[in-house]
């Protein structure tokens, strides 16, 4: 091993050029067999990225270690060469050098992880990759209900991470505060409504409370933070004289939609079993439906046929 690194190094430059492209390829292809490999004799998911993730980086670095020490000899003299022709690829590439410069800042400040639910942006989704220019998602929401997922797979540059903020729903308080809204007619029985709405959503969401308390706490011990109730909160407006009833709750990020399914399931079937005293508000485009006058007794017009026949029995 030690005659063939000799032997490498006393290569002219344009030996050296060639020694180089050789070694990328065959280091690459041989990290790119155990990338394909190693990572299948872990079970969990989280594992075999992790691994995979060694691999590429370690891959990385082996490169780097190859060629410094195959141009050793030659760095001195290339260090001007190098500085100048760094200079102008900074400058075309700024956005390249940017995107890494992001990829440091994800690793270094745990912006976020594999796995973790983010918004990037415009950008909601689950990051199932963290790459050296670009982080991919699997999107969630956009023309589907709020924490579904849609089947895109977007990649956003790492350099957005530097340009603006990134809401991360896993990291800290593992719960986050949703809200529906319930329309009853003014002729409903209010406190009776509030008391339903109460009942009903404690007792969807009762399971999510003390796991919510147990990690409101450990962010409470990481950062400055006010202490907020975290039950159920009703609150009533009368909107176009409509009985408009707020129910908030905080639920798991990833099952938003699944309690909303339970929270309206629940507060239909009470309606219904109400005797009359809840009531359903009806919607302005109900309203407007039922208050139209019927087609039936709008005026038709003649036919140019039932024109001429009317004149002719006129002139007779």
């Amino acid at each position: 091993m030690n005659g063939l690194l000799k032997q490498a190094m006393s290569l002219s430059l344009f030996g050296k050029c060639v020694a180089a492209v050789v070694g990328i390829v065959l280091i690459h292809a041989g990290f790119r067999v155990l990338e394909q490999t190693l990572p299948r004799r872990f079970g969990r998911a989280n594992s075999r990225y992790r691994v995979r993730k060694f691999i590429v980086f370690s891959g990385y670095i082996t490169i780097l270690f190859f060629l410094a020490l195959l141009f050793e000899d030659h760095l001195g003299r290339l260090s001007f060469a190098i500085g100048v022709i760094g200079a102008g690829v900074a400058v075309a590439l700024q956005d390249v050098l940017a995107s890494i410069a992001g990829a440091f800042a994800i690793g270094f400040s745990k912006l976020y992880m594999a796995g973790d639910r983010v918004q990037i942006g415009d950008t909601r989704g689950d990051v199932i990759d963290i790459g050296l220019l670009r982080t991919t998602l699997m999107e969630t929401g956009n023309w589907v209900s709020k924490d579904l997922y849609n089947g895109r797979i977007v990649r956003v540059p790492n350099s957005a991470v530097l340009k603006g903020p990134i809401f991360n729903y896993s990291q800290g308080f593992q719960f986050i505060w949703d809200e529906i809204k319930v329309v009853l007619t003014t002729g409903s029985d209010c406190q009776l409504a509030r008391d339903m709405l109460t009942r009903v959503t404690k007792e969807v969401i009762g399971d999510y409370l003390t796991e919510a308390q147990i990690s409101w706490k450990a962010v409470s011990d990481y950062y400055e933070t006010v202490n907020p109730s975290l039950e159920p909160a009703i609150t009533l407006v009368v909107n176009g004289g409509n009985l408009e009833f707020g129910v908030s709750y905080i639920v798991d990020y990833t099952k938003r939609t699944a309690v909303e399914d339970q929270l309206f399931t629940k507060i239909v079937q009470e309606v219904a079993n109400s005797g009359g005293r809840l009531e359903w508000a009806c919607t302005p485009a109900a309203v407007m439906l039922h208050s139209a006058p019927p087609s039936a007794t709008a005026p038709q017009p003649l036919s140019s046929t039932q024109g001429s026949a009317k004149a002719a029995t006129s002139n007779k």
